[in-house]
């Protein structure tokens, strides 16, 4: 199965975060090259990676949703993992992961208004000579999924993009989630524990100073 637009998505990642261009609190260059190694690794050694039939796990596609000043939020308090987490969901196939996150964002959210923000570009980061096509994650990460039922437990190898929404807008909630609410990140920070959901709060705050260095 063809991951070309995945790779090229991750490629752009890795000129970023693990070199520490956009450097923040706990930032670990090791970690941050380790999971580059392991989904590259993934890639390889699964041709249906994005299918959520590969059983040792599969991409998703997550979206940290944000309103235009950047300073909340939109979590939803997963059905089945009892977690307030960003919206996304399985790639079922689809190799372009960021349009996959998009879709499952806009889905969750009940809006189709939700967008990419262009946080590379905005923060100086995109090269002269990039189309501007290929979105660039925010943050990557693979962790476990409990089994349930029939499915065993298994790795989501999550590949999360930054959206934008303008948080006035009502939502709709589906039946994947038991709650959606717009948090500031001080009250999404208070409601977990979980280092991912950290790091990309941190990633966050981290591009709103630099959008403010350089709007100076």
């Amino acid at each position: 199965m063809p991951t070309t637009p995945l790779r090229e998505s991750l490629g752009l990642y890795a000129k970023v975060w693990p070199k520490g261009l956009m450097l923040y609190p706990g930032f670990e260059e090791a970690t941050e090259s380790q999971v580059l190694v392991d989904l590259d690794q993934f890639l390889t050694d699964h041709p249906d990676a994005l299918e959520r039939a590969c059983v040792p796990g599969h991409i998703t596609g997550s979206a940290l949703v944000v309103n235009p000043s950047l300073d909340r939020v939109l979590l939803t308090l997963h059905a089945k993992l009892g977690k307030w987490l960003q919206l996304g969901g399985h790639a079922d196939g689809e190799a372009d992961v960021a349009a996959a996150a998009l879709r499952e964002a806009r889905e969750e959210s009940g809006r189709k208004e939700v967008e990419f923000f262009p946080w590379e570009k905005l923060c100086g980061l995109t090269d002269d000579g990039e189309d501007g096509e290929t979105i660039t994650p925010i943050d990557c990460d693979i962790h476990e999924i409990p089994g349930r039922g029939s499915v065993p437990s298994h790795l989501h190898y999550d590949i999360r993009y930054l959206c934008v929404l303008d948080d006035e807008l009502p939502l709709h909630i589906t039946a994947e989630s038991k709650d959606l609410r717009w948090l500031a990140l001080d009250e999404a920070c208070a409601l977990t524990s979980e280092s991912s959901m950290l790091r990309q709060f941190e990633k966050l705050k981290t591009i709103k100073r630099r959008l403010i260095t350089v709007a100076d």
